[in-house]
């Protein structure tokens, strides 16, 4: 399911057509001619697909590559659908993008996914994305192509026919995903105990958590989310705003600079088809109620300003400690959700549970009765073991939806050693159970929680050398290797 999981939100999330620079013709076309010629002329095509390697690499006895599929036309009418036939003998899927894959014997057909069937005349579409694994080191390719005219007529290309050169294929910005669907990465809902994406199938977010938006503002950037989608295979990233800390949304800090972070990264997700958690983190003030005021008035502003992105979570209360369920948190709940929802009516909400959001059994007797909610646990494996691991067992078989929106493989402290043991007991439980989980942290602070080493000053674009024990452990999770 893991590979399925991911497959599917990659179809969903990073969609990249080019927009049109010159409108199809009304008139009569010459494909309805060129379709019958092109297959039977090996020397020229209106269209082709072509197949780059974008990188290589090896874990254990496996290579992988990371394929790039580009489909150029030179065509003066629009194509309104495509296929494209690969030789991939020996090889296997481990996830790709911006299309589907079917696979026969030792041919995959790659087909478009819900939003890139069109490609307008003397347009390309790019950034149709694989990555591969396979016990030789071979690689995958373009076998033919089936590309289906505005007009109904149709023609198969050849892997070695060249492209036209009667006209220049224009080049124009890259339409996003948000522009596209006008919903950035698109909606999910809560079903039972599992997220689920608008076609009703199961998605495991897998991704990570800054640290105090006001103390490491600068992983709040295209190119860290970039990296952590394309690199670590991450879908989600956690925006922890915390409260009453120095430098907290309701202890003296920016207010306006915070909300600006918030801003970047909603916006840059949502540009790279990725999901984001916006978490108000309360901590030092245990209760969700000592600043709830002003958690209504944030979460009211906020959720008016991104009600068109379908990317957004909502976290309203990140770890209460000494406030019992049903006479403290539920009751906050209660106030908050209703705010969101009169704005973003189908977003998702987490809600966090008692003791740094451990007690999440507390809420089997008394759930909340709103849709689309689901509730907080976090763990740190060095500390959290089999007591808690049992306590999320316990809720999901209750039928309490659950989201790991925090953990570590180190002790409760983020200071402390790693249980690598504990670690993987929780990894898989959460694959099995596929529950949807966030690291901390995304910041190189000198403590062993923080996924980026102290030593490495970098921002973006880190190689597994540029990361702490924690992140190379957290990255190959992510990846399944």
């Amino acid at each position: 399911m893991k590979k399925t999981v991911r497959t599917i939100l990659c179809s969903i999330l990073c969609a990249s057509l080019l927009s049109a620079c010159s409108s199809a013709s009304s008139s009569p076309s010459p494909e309805s001619t060129a379709a019958s010629s092109a297959s039977s002329n090996p020397e020229s095509a209106d269209v082709n697909a072509s197949l780059t390697v974008v990188s290589t690499w090896e874990t254990g006895s496996s290579h992988y590559t990371q394929y790039s599929l580009t489909i150029n036309s030179r065509s003066t009418q629009e194509i309104s659908d495509w296929e494209i036939h690969l030789n991939a003998e020996g090889q296997t899927a481990d996830s790709h993008w911006n299309c589907e894959i079917t696979a026969e014997d030792s041919v995959w057909t790659l087909t478009p996914a819900d939003y890139n069937h069109v490609i307008k005349a003397n347009q390309s579409l790019r950034d149709i994305g694989i990555i591969a694994y396979t016990s030789a080191d071979v690689r995958v390719a373009v076998v033919s192509s089936d590309f289906t005219y505005a007009d109904g007529t149709s023609v198969s290309v050849k892997a070695d026919q060249p492209l036209k050169t009667a006209a220049p294929v224009s080049t124009a910005p890259a339409v996003t995903a948000e522009t596209v669907t006008g919903k950035a990465a698109g909606q999910l809902h809560v079903d039972g105990i599992h997220l689920e994406n608008s076609n009703n199938e199961v998605v495991q977010l897998k991704g990570v958590s800054t640290h105090g938006l006001a103390w490491y503002p600068q992983y709040v950037n295209e190119d860290a989310f970039r990296t952590l989608r394309d690199d670590w295979h991450a879908n989600v990233v956690r925006l922890a705003m915390y409260t009453a800390e120095s430098g907290g949304y309701c202890s003296g800090g920016n207010q306006e600079q915070l909300k600006e972070l918030i801003d970047t990264g909603v916006k840059e997700a949502a540009d790279l088809g990725m999901y984001v958690i916006i978490d108000w983190h309360i901590l030092s003030d245990s209760s969700p109620m000592q600043n709830q005021v002003q958690a209504e008035s944030f979460f009211d502003e906020t959720s008016k300003k991104y009600a068109d992105y379908d990317n957004v979570l909502y976290e309203i209360c990140n770890e209460p400690q000494n406030s019992p369920w049903s006479s403290v948190i539920k009751p906050y709940a209660e106030d908050i959700i209703p705010i969101i929802r009169a704005n973003s009516p189908k977003a998702v909400i987490i809600v966090g549970t008692n003791t740094w959001s451990q007690d999440v059994d507390e809420v089997i007797s008394d759930p909340l009765s709103f849709d689309n909610v689901m509730y907080a646990l976090h763990f740190y494996a060095g500390t959290h073991k089999e007591a808690l691991r049992s306590k999320l067992g316990t809720a999901l078989q209750a039928g309490i939806p659950v989201f790991v929106s925090e953990c570590s493989i180190c002790d409760a402290s983020g200071n402390g050693g790693i249980d690598y043991d504990s670690a993987q007991a929780w990894l898989d439980l959460l694959n099995t159970q596929q529950v949807s989980f966030i690291a901390w942290s995304l910041s190189n602070k000198a403590e062993t929680s923080a996924l980026i080493s102290s030593s490495c000053d970098k921002t973006s674009g880190w190689t597994e050398d540029d990361l702490s024990e924690t992140g190379k452990w957290f990255m190959h999770a992510f990846k399944g290797n």
